[in-house]
């Protein structure tokens, strides 16, 4: 590495890792630098809701403390990760993106924040998030311009990578949490099967279908970390009997046949900006014959109210606390919405969370054919203005069916901000999903050069 401080967006997780055990730098002569660069970048972006440089110098001496000792480093050694501020750390505070939990501090890790540390990352702070991972955005905004917002609810997290922060971080998904901010963002970003990685120590906005995810510069980084993460911890039943995931060795493959994918419009095609359209549909016809267009089932039409109604049921259990005792704390439009879930009927709850089975079988005949659904990530680039996150539908069918989607970063539109294409995969099969996104997105570039 130059003497100069490097943009850490230069470097992918697995770059880091090969650059601290060249011995070029120390974890800590790394994170130090990292340290100065982010207190600069951060000042206009808000990507972090807690930094603290003595933690991280803790951590990083730590690590060499022990690799000194003669211990292996682990396959994320000294990786500098952000995480959600939904997502339970002990050395850093978690407060939920509200004033009723300033100063929280949780008494053990996430489980995926303790086996982020196992691997060797570095916990470089918490990143900000929306009020209790709702819609009331905080106070980030896009890199790629400072008047639009980046999506949330994990708003840190993908600003925090777009930004070059951070090359990888953890966020959540309800709805559209992940993949909406990635697509407005410009970075990749990965929600796995419902399951693959257990939630032990992160809030329980909807438990029924709340997933974590990754954000990261690339495909390869999104597959190792979501690897070491995966698997039951014998706490969330949601992951219980889900066996670590072999996620990365399969993702690199290339597939022994090129694969195959549909393009749905979803039912939503109407609302999407022109522009995008077009973006969209130019997309479709540069890949040729690989991507055909075909039509979603008609059942997709009634999942936005069916999620809804889970999310909105469950939302008002999770935040009972909070509405009894400091519901001037929460904003309006949050009291708004628990306000309305106590309408939602027991027998209307119970009927939404039947379907989402349902849903799920109902793409089967479509993985049978196809590798991947591609779709729309977003109904457009970035909103102008930090008031809204944007609008989530475009990921709302394959949350409540609790696919694997990811956010391929491959669009730009005139006002120069990004737009992304989603890849959906069939239910507990990321390893295939990855790999085929990885394969679409290394055709695209080859056939933009050409």
């Amino acid at each position: 590495m130059a003497e100069a401080m490097r943009n850490v967006s230069d470097l992918t997780a697995l770059e880091v890792r090969e650059h601290l055990l060249s011995g070029q730098e120390t974890v800590e002569e790394f994170t130090a630098k990292l340290g100065r660069f982010v207190d600069a970048t951060d000042q206009s972006i808000h990507a972090f809701a807690h930094r603290d440089d003595r933690i991280v110098a803790f951590q990083a001496e730590k690590l060499q403390r022990e690799r000194a000792a003669g211990h292996l480093p682990g396959p994320l050694y000294g990786v500098p990760v952000g995480v959600k501020d939904i997502i339970d750390t002990m050395d850093f505070p978690t407060e939920y993106g509200s004033p009723i939990h300033a100063g929280r501090y949780s008494v053990s890790d996430a489980t995926v924040v303790a086996r982020l540390r196992a691997a060797g990352a570095v916990i470089f702070g918490k990143t900000v998030t929306t009020e209790f991972a709702t819609t009331q955005p905080g106070p980030t905004c896009n890199p790629h311009n400072l008047a639009h917002t980046p999506g949330g609810s994990s708003s840190g997290s993908a600003a925090a990578v777009a930004a070059g922060m951070v090359p990888v971080a953890l966020g959540t998904q309800t709805n559209g949490s992940l993949i909406r901010p990635a697509s407005f963002c410009g970075v990749y970003a990965f929600k796995p099967s419902r399951g693959l990685l257990p939630r032990t120590g992160v809030l329980d906005q909807s438990p029924s279908l709340d997933e974590v995810g990754v954000f990261a510069r690339t495909l390869e980084d999104i597959a190792l970390v979501t690897e070491l993460l995966s698997g039951d911890d014998g706490h969330d039943s949601a992951s219980a009997r889900h066996p670590p995931r072999r996620l990365y060795d399969v993702a690199i493959t290339e597939p022994l046949l090129p694969p195959k994918f549909c393009f749905v419009k979803t039912p939503w095609w109407d609302e999407v900006e022109p522009e995008a359209r077009e973006a969209f549909e130019a997309f479709v016809a540069h890949m040729g014959s690989s991507i055909e267009t075909v039509q979603l089932p008609e059942i997709v039409k009634k999942v936005a109210p069916w999620l809804v109604t889970i999310n909105e049921t469950e939302l008002s259990v999770c935040l009972q606390k909070e509405w009894l005792h400091q519901r001037e704390q929460l904003s309006q439009p949050l009291r708004a919405r628990i306000e309305k879930s106590m309408t939602i009927s027991g027998t209307d709850y119970l009927i939404a969370k039947d379907r989402m089975f349902h849903v799920m079988n109902a793409f089967d005949e479509f993985f049978a054919t196809y590798d991947a659904i591609l779709c729309p990530a977003a109904l457009g680039t970035a909103p102008l203005g930090l008031a809204s996150t944007g609008n989530p539908i475009m990921q709302t069918v394959w949350s409540f069916a609790g696919l694997p989607s990811v956010n391929l970063p491959l669009l730009n539109l005139s006002n120069g901000l990004p737009l992304g294409v989603q890849a959906v995969g069939a239910y507990q099969n990321d390893a295939r999903l990855l790999r085929s996104s990885r394969w679409l997105v290394s055709e695209f570039v080859k056939r933009n050069m050409t």
